[in-house]
């Protein structure tokens, strides 16, 4: 059986021990919230890369009278 009586150590032991599962489980609520940050900024970062790729298939589909104000000063005055 397990023998826990530490009589002339059990002052500076069971303390240590209770610091070293607070500081254990610190450490994995931190990595835990770290992760779950990680995983929102990378499906921020995907969303924006989607949405990066769509205006090319949609200028085409819009049409040239859709252009951007800088892209119709840029060819000239539409004839």
């Amino acid at each position: 059986m397990l023998d826990l009586d530490m009589s002339p150590y059990a002052a500076f032991v069971w303390p240590a021990w209770a610091i070293s599962a607070v500081v254990l489980a610190g450490l994995v609520v931190r990595a835990v919230a770290a992760s779950r940050r990680w995983k929102n900024e990378m499906a921020h970062l995907d969303a924006a890369a989607d949405e990066a790729a769509r205006p090319q298939a949609a200028q085409s589909a819009v049409g040239p009278d859709h252009s951007p104000q800088a892209a119709r000063s840029a060819v000239g005055p539409k004839q």
